[in-house]
């Protein structure tokens, strides 16, 4: 129970974590939320993609920056920064890297989903998965 709560206590230090600033895969976050605002703003989502800076093109290279290695090794700095601010607190810590587990993979999810939603039919993806991402959490979590 002790952990439920502190895992509560924590969310908005993890969101904090991953927002503009600090996400591990930061182009692509600015990317998506750019289409978000776009589609937010009343463009329809089958349209963003005939935007210069929203085009498949631009969308390719921003997703061709951060394959798998880039994307563990971001998370990987990101552990060491956060292991750095809660050396104290090991258990925090465990909590914190599963609560930014959590967020992340939803912001994975979120960028599917907008790919899905917005460049339909397009073959583009990004180039890892939930279960990668799962595997490079697991892999720093063990490795420290």
């Amino acid at each position: 129970m002790e952990k439920l709560q502190v895992s509560l206590q924590q969310k908005p230090v993890v969101e904090l974590q991953l927002s503009k600033r600090q996400r591990p895969i930061e182009k692509n976050g600015v990317f998506f939320d750019g289409v978000q605002n776009r589609v937010a703003s009343g463009v329809k989502p089958e349209e963003v993609g005939y935007q210069l800076a929203f085009s498949k093109q631009e969308m390719r290279k921003v997703i061709k920056e951060y394959p798998g290695k880039e994307v563990k090794k971001s998370l990987e700095h990101l552990y060491k920064k956060i292991e750095k601010q809660l050396c104290e607190e090991e258990n925090l810590l465990q909590v914190t890297w599963l609560a930014m587990q959590d967020v992340f993979i939803r912001q994975c999810k979120s960028h599917e989903d907008i790919i899905n939603k917005c460049y339909p039919d397009s073959g583009i993806s990004l180039e890892f998965t939930v279960g990668d991402v799962l595997q490079y959490f697991s892999d720093i979590a063990q490795s420290h």
